[in-house]
């Protein structure tokens, strides 16, 4: 599997670091997490051509993390002289059906291109084609999961936005890659829904994945170098994520 990195920051303007999105390559499907603002043009720019997006799986519903959506569909829907050949499905947690159809009332047909399908998720496993995907429920929002994606005997775990949970430590226990939020600094900055330094230690100290991606960043967490701290607290690689980064699994 491959991840690329589309946006590594937050809601904060940032020329380094775009709102969340993530692209992983299974070896038949696309599968997008979040699309946060940019995230169809970035696509572009790494080469990979939107219309063969598979599936996007959203961990919650806040506006750096589903605001490139109605652009993407936009774009699907009026891809001019290209044609999108599969169909695309998105997916949510609790309450992301009533928040697309509210998008369907607003855009109408201009973002219900052919072959769209939408639904919830609930925690558990679904089964498809070259991969299988695991959600559950982490304390950020209502909607709010995280993800595992299980795929040629390799896992990869997807955090989105969460206060600490024990839900991820289970989720997560001996992943190939952790994908994990810590949009605060430090204890100053704390705030209910998100990660601190102190408290990515312990999820990772406590789920043992074997590589962990450092995300969700503001700047003050760039200011304060929080993913050196992290790294030199556990004893797997540690990766500060940055847009447009490849990892592969």
């Amino acid at each position: 599997m491959k991840l690329t990195i589309l946006g590594s920051g937050t809601c904060i303007p940032n020329t380094n670091r775009g709102s969340s999105g993530y692209l992983l390559e299974t070896p038949s499907s696309k599968i997008l997490f979040d699309c946060g603002s940019g995230t169809t043009w970035k696509l572009e720019e790494i080469g990979i051509n939107y219309l063969e997006i598979d599936h996007i799986f959203f961990s919650h519903l806040h506006p750096d993390h589903t605001g490139d959506l109605v652009p993407f569909l936009f774009a699907t829907k009026y891809s001019h002289n290209k044609e999108r050949e599969k169909p695309l499905f998105l997916w949510g947690g609790k309450g992301f059906n009533i928040f697309f159809n509210a998008l369907r009332e607003a855009y109408g047909d201009w973002i219900a291109p052919d072959g769209l399908n939408f639904d919830e998720l609930d925690e558990g496993t679904e089964n498809f084609d070259d991969f299988k995907i695991t959600a559950t429920k982490t304390p950020h929002t209502e909607s709010s999961l995280a993800y595992k994606v299980e795929s040629e005997g390799k896992s990869i775990v997807y955090s989105g936005d969460t206060d600490y949970s024990e839900s991820l430590i289970n989720l997560t226990a001996n992943a190939d890659l952790l994908i994990i939020e810590c949009a605060l600094a430090n204890d100053s900055y704390k705030m209910r829904g998100h990660l601190i330094p102190d408290e990515v230690i312990r999820t990772v100290n406590e789920s043992r994945p074997k590589k962990v991606v450092v995300t969700h960043l503001y700047p003050e967490c760039d200011e304060e170098k929080v993913v050196e701290t992290i790294r030199k607290n556990v004893g797997v690689e540690v990766i500060e994520a940055q847009d447009l980064l490849e990892v592969i699994i």
